[in-house]
């Protein structure tokens, strides 16, 4: 089995845990990868080690916390490969293994003994006024769109399925996944939801109304946010990732993707206790 190394030196200082995981691989008889985008990496010139494209990979470990294991997602070598990230950061609802864990995860991985979960991206795509493209772009979290940093409230107008849903005045908006109802929208006051449900979830951000409502809508439905007037520069974020800026009457487009991500899953604990741990976790020094 070849598996990829993808390491945030920030939250792996010298790569100790990522070079450990090579040697583990090593001794039961897998393949280690680095990519060569990757070129600056402590684990390049270690003995066992291989340069490859991640997407020559079986299977992508990152190591670091959702930042990390979100810009893995994003690699242009990374697409239609099972991940599964070791745990660096202050919470990590997306990482799995734990840093003690790593070896019993890698035996786990060689073994065979673990699951692919699939988890549902989001296409997004940002149109003009007259229809033209602005920009595009895949989320596995969500979709954000906000006043940009300006104190005056921006106003949106949700669409679903073709049909007028609200006009929500306030800071802006979130279309996330239900991977990403943990994210964003959960701080948003929004819902927490199952990872591995097929919907989309739409959470205002601080809406200047007497309401506050998340909606939940299909999958398969059709997500339009229009921008009504405005005098200032919109920011469209994907993934807190890659962001675009947006101008008055522009229209961001949200589909599920044709393609979904590969979650590898060891076993090792649910969701739901995950989840417990990680929300108590919150807010805690350490």
């Amino acid at each position: 089995m070849r598996i990829g190394l993808y390491s945030n030196p920030d939250k792996d200082p010298g790569e100790a845990m990522a070079r450990r995981a090579a040697s583990a691989i090593i001794e039961s008889g897998g393949v280690p990868v680095v990519d060569p985008d990757k070129g600056d990496s402590h684990l390049i010139g270690m003995e066992g080690i291989r340069k490859g494209t991640y997407n020559s990979c079986d299977v992508l470990m990152c190591f670091g916390g959702d930042g990390t294991f979100l810009s893995a997602a994003h690699h242009h070598a990374s697409q239609n490969v099972p991940m599964i990230g070791v745990n660096l950061g202050q919470v990590g609802f997306l990482p799995e293994i734990a840093p003690d864990e790593i070896e019993e995860g890698v035996h786990r991985l060689l073994h065979g003994t673990y699951s692919i979960e699939r988890r549902m991206l989001l296409d997004v795509i940002a149109l003009d006024r007259e229809g033209d493209m602005k920009g595009r772009g895949t989320a596995l979290n969500d979709v954000v769109i906000t006043r940009g940093g300006k104190s005056r409230i921006l106003t949106l107008n949700l669409t679903i399925g073709n049909e007028p849903v609200d006009r929500i005045p306030g800071d802006g908006i979130i279309i996330s996944t239900p991977t990403g109802s943990t994210a964003y929208s959960l701080s948003a006051g929004g819902p927490i939801i199952q990872p591995d449900l097929d919907l989309i979830l739409i959470t205002p951000v601080c809406p200047h109304t007497l309401h506050n409502r998340s909606y939940i809508t299909r999958s398969d439905s059709t997500v339009d946010v229009s921008v009504d007037a405005y005098p200032y520069l919109v920011l469209l974020s994907i993934d807190g990732r890659e962001e675009l800026y947006l101008t008055q009457y522009d229209q961001i487009r949200v589909r599920r993707s044709a393609t979904d991500l590969g979650l590898v899953r060891l076993g090792l604990r649910s969701f739901y206790t995950t989840l417990s741990e990680k929300i108590s976790a919150r807010g805690k020094s350490r």
